[in-house]
């Protein structure tokens, strides 16, 4: 202490000498710092490089990204519309603006073409639905037949119109006769889906409505077979179309990819506009990492302009003038910085974790200038007019206090570099580093503003004299017996509180609630019907496959297991014999051109209005027809109005029909050729796969496997005998749940280790200043008493340890051990009485912990619930540290002798 004193003197005695000088250096240094930060500064959210950079399973995970395909860096389009055919039509218009946008996509997948294995799309359907096919061709046999003779759109609807003269009577006449009494010939009851398709995309031709919808599914309708909406990536039974877009970074941006990201979004609102009646969003990991930090940085923004607003407005109402305030802050904000310009030149970017260092710092990084100023205020009163002398002074009897507490805060934070966890120990880093520049200001700007326009402080009221004349605590023996009593009371209620704290590592519960990733992610995992988490195991050899897969099939957390030969059909042996049955039953299509003639207008309209003519759907109420047929005859008897007035009104109707004519005979031949394939299929096998399906999971001799958790992975308990189980198959799987397995574990345990290394390193340091062992302990009660509360407060407000809020113990660590340092080298210097405090050095301590509970409670305005639970806790452990140094260390101190009052030089 004797030769940090000496040094503080000259230090000091440099500084008052040559205040301008210092001004300037300090200014021009601030302002560089801030030109590096803008041009330089970037942001990390891949959370194994929060590990750390040389971590082993980030060279494992490498070896996924021939599987990927950019995976780790794109956006995943989510869209839900009321039909199938309505989220086919929105992605594909959206196709379009990302093919256009170039400047920010690189490109947007959203279907394996179905036409790469046309010849084995039958294949994938189960045995009943291709004997559905078979019924529907058997029950349309007589239709088929005529109409492949001549394969026209007219002559078309005219089969179908004498067919439904048969069918529908009898429809309606047995229902007439017994509604529950089956068909006798087995037919299902007639349904008019298919002439509505038809019906439907004509009049949509004619009234030039974009796309083409071919009716032809609906002729198989009961089966799920529709060629039209295969090869898309469909999730919880086709109530979900997925598209995945890989966007381009941005130079020179702290969020490479929130521009892309920002305009994909803004492409779907367009679409919305054509589209009401569909919904989309974005998700995926990028998208969520880029919400995140977005979030996390407006917040931070906000909240650090914040803290410095509520520290200067305290330093107002506890100084009662703006001059002195405004100085501090002046001085608060150029080590801020100059913390910035440091963290840019050896660290070069934030993360998710260390973003919250700048808040953080402007509560704590304001409390050496608080305690350096109330006891400036002190000396000023006690008759000396040299501002120069006062100084020295101050720097003399309280400099190595304030230096001892503000190196004892910092090494609350540097300990988290023994953690090893990179992202802690880059906050540790940054926010150890940051408070002793803040220090450095404190003992440079602050001293050399205070000589040039410090002022004198404000004249005090009788009623303030009267106060600094007496102690703010004043403890009895007997009083601080009860105050000793009452905390033990208090830390039995809240060791019960903390019994019910627990870690809970699901990431999405940490993110903004109603982000827009955040709500398309729980949706797709609340409705997909296996986890959106899964591992990955490597294979050398199909045989070195099939043993993995048989053994992680065979463990109790495991519910599915993927590999190329999950994407062949099932049961190919038996479903061969079925498709072969209908050969016979599919008609060769004559090859015609159909030709326009002046007579097919009143052709067609004559046909729709005999097909109008069977579609009363009054009379067919009183015949007892079922409700769903005749809401079918009222739809189709609207349609075949309305073309029939298309005809009749629009000038172009012959062309539109012609066009939509050959568009319905180009379908019909597509569709034929899909079924005459399906019906003569091979046996499929892996080469036959279309090579960007089978490169998911196979390439240059390597087979990949995903494994799906039975339950929730997002959960620790579950998700530990997932990833235990699947290292012990394999001790090289890899994942997304690996990763957060391992992060979470990792984290945890960094900051119990940080915690542990800084009550280690405050300790020694406070040993080595004390030379006591009972002022050392004495000093450690805030710290223990204030962490145990605030634990204690979580279990009560319902706030588990997450992976953002862990690390409030050193935050509470810093500020238990600052106040107590504070008060205890007030107590040395023998100027307290047992149990007492000095009203200048409690309002020091108090100004200083509203200051840096304010630091800490402005986090608590961001939208990220991680962030923000970290603020609470850091907020209200400060309160609980204040609280124990003020009452329970002056009670401790109630029954000790003071030390002799050390001589003045």
């Amino acid at each position: 202490m004797k030769l940090l004193s000496r040094l503080l003197k000259v230090w000091i005695g440099w500084i008052v000498s040559r205040p301008r000088l210092v001004l300037a250096i300090a200014f021009l240094t601030a302002a560089a710092s801030v030109v590096l930060t803008v041009t330089r500064l970037e942001m990390v959210t891949d959370q194994l490089e929060l590990i750390s950079e040389n971590h082993p399973l980030i060279a494992l995970s490498d070896k996924l990204d021939p599987f990927e395909t950019d995976a780790k860096r794109r956006f995943d389009v989510v869209i839900e519309a009321p039909t199938p055919a309505r989220a086919v039509s929105f992605v594909t218009a959206l196709s379009s603006l990302i093919a256009e946008d170039t400047a920010h996509f690189q490109g947007m997948y959203y279907r394996v073409d179905p036409g790469l294995f046309k010849s084995w799309q039958l294949l994938y359907l189960d045995e009943q639905e291709i004997a559905e096919i078979g019924g529907k061709l058997d029950a349309h046999s007589g239709l088929l037949r005529q109409f492949a003779e001549r394969p026209d759109l007219l002559n078309f609807l005219g089969l179908l119109n004498r067919e439904m003269a048969s069918r529908l009577v009898e429809e309606l006449f047995t229902a007439s006769l017994d509604k529950d009494e089956p068909a006798k010939d087995g037919r299902e009851p007639f349904d008019l889906s298919f002439l509505i398709d038809t019906l439907q995309g004509l009049s949509d031709h004619l009234h030039r409505q974009t796309g083409f919808k071919s009716p032809w599914a609906s002729l198989l309708r009961g089966s799920a077979w529709d060629p039209d909406l295969e090869g898309y990536f469909w999730e919880a039974g086709k109530r979900y179309l997925i598209a995945f877009v890989t966007p381009i970074k941005s130079e020179g941006e702290i969020i490479v990819t929130q521009d892309s990201l920002e305009r994909l979004r803004k492409h779907l609102q367009n679409l919305q506009v054509s589209f009401p009646d569909v919904k989309a969003g974005v998700t995926g990991q990028e998208a969520l990492n880029d919400d995140e930090i977005h979030t996390v940085l407006e917040d931070m923004s906000v909240a650090t302009w914040l803290s410095i607003l509520g520290v200067f407005i305290l330093l107002v109402l506890f100084r009662r003038g703006l001059r002195r305030p405004l100085l501090q802050t002046f001085s608060l904000a150029v080590g801020l910085c100059w913390s910035f310009g440091w963290t840019t030149i050896f660290i070069g970017h934030l993360n998710v974790i260390s973003v919250v260092f700048a808040p953080l710092l402007c509560g704590l990084g304001v409390d050496p200038g608080i305690h350096w100023f109330s006891r400036l205020e002190e000396e000023e009163r006690g008759g000396r007019l040299d501002i120069k002398t006062v100084i020295r002074t101050v720097t003399d009897r309280s400099g190595p206090g304030i230096i001892l507490a503000g190196l004892g805060t910092a090494l609350s934070f540097l300990p988290f570099l023994l953690t090893g966890f990179r992202g802690l120990m880059e906050l540790g880093a940054i926010t150890g580093m940051g408070f002793l520049l803040s220090l450095l200001a404190d003992f440079s700007v602050l001293p050399a503003l205070t000589v040039l326009v410090g002022g004198r402080p404000t004249r005090e009221s009788a009623f303030e004299s009267a106060l600094m004349r007496n102690d703010l605590i004043r403890f009895s023996p007997r009083n601080a017996c009860l105050v000793l009593s009452g905390a033990v009371v208090l830390s039995i209620l809240c060791i019960l509180g903390a019994s019910r704290v627990y870690f809970d590592l699901n990431p999405l519960r940490l993110q903004t609630a109603n982000a827009e990733s955040v709500l398309w992610g729980k949706a797709l995992i609340a409705n997909s019907h296996r986890s959106t988490l899964f591992a990955n195991s490597l294979a050398s050899s199909g045989e070195e496959l099939h043993s993995k897969e048989k053994a992680f099939k065979a463990l109790q957390s495991v519910s599915d297991v993927e590999s190329v030969f999950s994407l062949l059909p099932e049961n190919q042996e038996e479903k061969i014999p079925l498709l072969r049955s209908l050969r016979p039953k599919i008609p060769e299509i004559h090859s015609s051109v159909p030709e326009s003639r002046p007579s097919d207008l009143q052709e067609l309209s004559d046909i729709l209005k005999r097909i109008g003519f069977k579609l009363q759907d009054d009379q067919a109420e009183r015949w007892g027809a079922e409700k769903p047929l005749v809401e079918q005859m009222v739809r189709a008897r609207a349609l075949a109005r309305d073309i029939t007035e298309s005809l009749q009104s629009a000038p172009d109707a012959p062309e539109r029909l012609s066009e939509y004519r050959k568009l319905f005979l180009d379908d019909l031949k597509a569709k034929w050729d899909t079924l005459r394939l399906g019906a003569n299929a091979s046996l499929m096998r892996v080469e036959d796969l279309p090579g960007t399906l089978r490169g998911w999971f196979y390439r240059d001799g390597t087979y990949l496997m995903r494994i799906f958790p039975k339950k929730s992975a997002w959960e620790e308990h579950t998700l530990s005998e997932f990833v235990r189980e699947l290292q012990a198959v394999d001790a090289e799987v890899v994942g997304n749940p690996i990763s957060l397995f391992v992060f979470a574990l990792a984290f945890k345990n960094a900051c119990i280790k940080a915690s542990l290394y800084a009550v280690v390193f405050i300790s020694i340091l406070l040993g080595l200043t004390f030379r006591s062992m009972r002022l050392t302990l004495f000093a450690l009660v805030p710290l223990a008493l204030g962490s145990l509360w605030t634990v204690g407060i979580m279990g009560v407000a319902d706030i588990q340890f997450n992976l953002a809020n862990s690390m409030f113990m050193p935050l509470v660590l810093g500020a238990g051990m600052e106040y107590a340092a504070i008060i205890l080298s007030r107590w040395r210097e023998g100027r307290m009485l047992p149990g007492h405090i000095p009203f200048s050095t409690g309002k020091g301590v108090i100004l200083a912990a509203l200051t840096t509970t304010f630091g800490f409670g402005a986090i608590m305005i961001s939208h990220h619930r991680g962030i923000f639970s970290l603020g609470f806790l850091a907020w209200a452990g400060s309160l609980c540290v204040l609280l124990s140094a003020l009452f329970v260390l002056p009670a401790l101190l109630a029954r000790m002798d003071p030390p002799k009052v050390a001589s003045e030089n």
